[in-house]
C-alpha cells in the first residue's frame, strides 16, 4: 500500500528517505510549488475543490494539462463536493471527461450518502474514500470498498494521518492513501511515518470482511 503525502520535508535526504521507502506525493495545483521537479516520485493528482468559491476550473485543467506524465499518476481525482454524493455525481459527467481526455486515470470520490449502485463503475478508474469520519469509516463505505475491490478498480483512502487509520485502510484493501501527516514537523515527523509505513509492510493483514 501507497502512502502519498501533500508535503515534503525540507532536507535532502529526509526526501530520499521517503524515495526509499516508497512515500509517494498527492499533488495539487495548490502545492505544487513545494514539490520536486524529477519524476521519481509515485504520484496522484488531487483536484483541492474543497477550497469551494477560491477553486479555479480552468487553472486546475491547465494545470493537469502542463504535466509530462499523466499516465504515470494513479489517478486523477475528478471533482465532488465535500460530504454530499448526489452532487458529486452531477458534476461527474462533464469533469470526468475532460480528465480521461488529459491521459489521467479518473478517481470517482466518495461522499455520504454513496451506496454500491450509484457508483459509475463503467467509467472510473478508482474510488477514492471521501465524506466525514463517520461515514468514510462506516458500513456502507465498506461495501463500497468491498464491491470496487472485486471489479478490479484501485482503492484510496484519504485523510489518514495516524497508524491505526493506515492500518484500516490496509484491512479494508486499499491501494494507497493520503494524509497531512508531515506538513506538521515534516523533518520530524518524516522518519515517523517511514516507521510506521515499515511496521505495515512487516505486519501484513487480510483485508477483513465485515459484512456479508
Amino acid at each position: 500500500m501507497f502512502y502519498l503525502s501533500g508535503c515534503l520535508p525540507s532536507k535532502p535526504e529526509m526526501r530520499q528517505l521517503l524515495l526509499d521507502n516508497n512515500i509517494g506525493l498527492m499533488l495539487t495545483l495548490i502545492s505544487q510549488r513545494h514539490q520536486p521537479t524529477n519524476d521519481n516520485w509515485v504520484w496522484a493528482a488531487d483536484n483541492a475543490c474543497f477550497n469551494g468559491k477560491t477553486w479555479d476550473s480552468v487553472a486546475w485543467l491547465r494545470w493537469l494539462e502542463s504535466k509530462s506524465n499523466p499516465s504515470e499518476a494513479l489517478f486523477a481525482t475528478v471533482p465532488d463536493v465535500v460530504g454530499n454524493h448526489t452532487e458529486t455525481l452531477v458534476k461527474w459527467p462533464l469533469w470526468s471527461k475532460q480528465v480521461k481526455e488529459l491521459g489521467y486515470k479518473t478517481a470517482f470520490i466518495l461522499q455520504n450518502g454513496c451506496t454500491p449502485s450509484e457508483v459509475p463503475w463503467d467509467e472510473c478508474d478508482a474510488v477514492f474514500v471521501g465524506g466525514d469520519t463517520e461515514w468514510k469509516l462506516g458500513g456502507e463505505a465498506y461495501l463500497i470498498v468491498a464491491e470496487a475491490k472485486k471489479r478490479g478498480h484501485w482503492v484510496h483512502m484519504g485523510r489518514v494521518n495516524s497508524l491505526r487509520r493506515i492500518q484500516t485502510a490496509q484491512m479494508w484493501g486499499c491501494d494507497s492513501v493520503d494524509g497531512t501527516y508531515l506538513a506538521f514537523g515534516p523533518d520530524v515527523n518524516t522518519p515517523k511515518l517511514v516507521k510506521m509505513m515499515q511496521r505495515i509492510d512487516s505486519e501484513p493483514v487480510f483485508p477483513i470482511k465485515m459484512y456479508a
